[in-house]
């Protein structure tokens, strides 16, 4: 019965996720001259964080000697809660793939990217890192930048740890992650606003995982004051 639940809140999710994808306007936008100049900083903040937070999530592939090699496809959704940004809710960011492999017992390094085109604009997320896996619980730290948008620069340094745990026969994932962002404003025309957005967040991590055959789903949600996102990741081992 847990698990039928379970697999029905994924179905839901993955339901929702495309939906709203679907819907036109709604993938995360980097036009920044959307942005009143008055309130610029508060305005372009969200899509950094939204940005930021996607390329240094980390999925807990558990990987083994027999199974070095995971890859894992991830979609995200953000939501500004201080409803400050230029765009509406929710910030829908395009899929992104992970690669994780492990090097000895418990030292698994890893790289994501993605590479879109967003209103004739090619837009590229990427970034490297290392896991540090125990049976119980996990660290991550990714290190990672955003080029392409004609006027937007991101770099970004996440850091997070993660516990695992077992309730009612639900495994349940608990732990705290620290963000540093710095979005640079390019060859922009309006020469009265900020050049520099620097700033970090710390934000609390809920999620769940479930095996279906040879895939693992695992659902995480990410809270701070400024920004909540929900992510959805499908992934399988290798080798």
């Amino acid at each position: 019965m847990k698990r039928f639940i379970m697999i029905m809140t994924l179905r839901y999710t993955i339901f929702i996720l495309i939906t709203l994808s679907s819907l036109k306007g709604q993938w995360l936008s980097f036009d920044l001259s959307k942005a009143d100049k008055s309130t610029f900083e508060k305005q372009v903040e969200p899509t950094i964080i939204s940005a930021a937070l996607s390329g240094g999530q980390s999925t807990l592939i558990r990987l083994t000697q027999n199974k070095r090699l995971g890859v894992a496809v991830s979609m995200y959704m953000g939501f500004d809660i201080a409803f400050s940004s230029y765009q509406s809710n929710p910030l829908l960011h395009p899929f992104m793939l992970e690669g994780q492999f492990l090097v000895t017992d418990n030292l698994a390094i890893k790289g994501k990217m993605n590479l879109i085109s967003n209103k004739g604009e090619m837009v590229n997320i990427a970034g490297y890192g290392f896991n540090y896996l125990e049976d119980s619980w996990f660290t991550s730290i990714y290190l990672g930048w955003l080029k392409g948008p004609t006027h937007l620069r991101i770099r970004y340094v996440d850091s997070a740890f993660i516990v695992k745990r077992t309730v009612a026969g639900i495994p349940v994932l608990l732990g705290l992650g620290y963000n540093n962002y710095r979005g640079s404003i390019i060859r922009f025309e309006k020469d009265d606003i900020s050049r520099s957005i620097d700033n970090s967040i710390t934000y609390l991590i809920a999620g769940t995982e479930l095996r279906i055959s040879a895939l693992d789903f695992e659902l995480q949600a990410r809270i701070n004051s400024k920004f909540f996102q929900l992510n959805f990741t499908i992934f399988r081992l290798f080798f």
